[in-house]
């Protein structure tokens, strides 16, 4: 699905950046690579894999008029990212399996991490911040503190 979106839109990719590395995300990352002419790709320095580049929290990373920058959201994985992407129009977070619409992913390394990297990170930024989680639909921080039972605090 991925390379027909990239067809249909006419899209090159520059980078490929990882949330995480657990199979149900990369399971298409060499495939992928291939057929996107091996571009680098980027994942946190916890959960290193063959080829790609290491990254901490911090990262930094120019595309057009998009900045890209990484926050650790640990506890779902050990080397859980965030991408928070700033565009002219909107801000997004690529969260990956940290949180979903109305849920969060398990804290498959620490449920406690997972909830506090979670409110720290993610529940912290502007209501109108898009969330798009790795399962499930997009969101906004705005309506997960209003619907979501995990942070019943906002």
């Amino acid at each position: 699905l991925i390379l027909e979106f990239l067809a249909k839109e006419n899209l090159s990719v520059d980078a490929i950046f990882l949330t995480h590395t657990h199979g149900d995300h990369i399971a298409c990352l060499e495939k992928l690579k291939q057929k996107t002419e091996n571009p680098p790709v980027f994942v946190h320095k916890l959960e290193p894999i063959a080829g790609a580049n290491l990254i901490e929290e911090g990262f930094e990373h120019e595309m057009g008029s998009l900045s890209l920058r990484s926050l650790n959201t640990h506890g779902h994985s050990v080397g859980g990212t965030t991408f928070l992407i700033r565009g002219p129009e909107r801000t997004i977070a690529l969260v990956g399996d940290a949180i979903f619409a109305g849920s969060m992913g398990g804290g498959m390394v620490s449920y406690a991490d997972a909830l506090r990297t979670n409110r720290e990170k993610i529940m912290s930024l502007p209501d109108e911040t898009v969330l798009c989680p790795g399962h499930g639909p997009m969101t906004t921080v705005g309506e997960e503190k209003k619907h979501n039972p995990f942070f019943p605090e906002f």
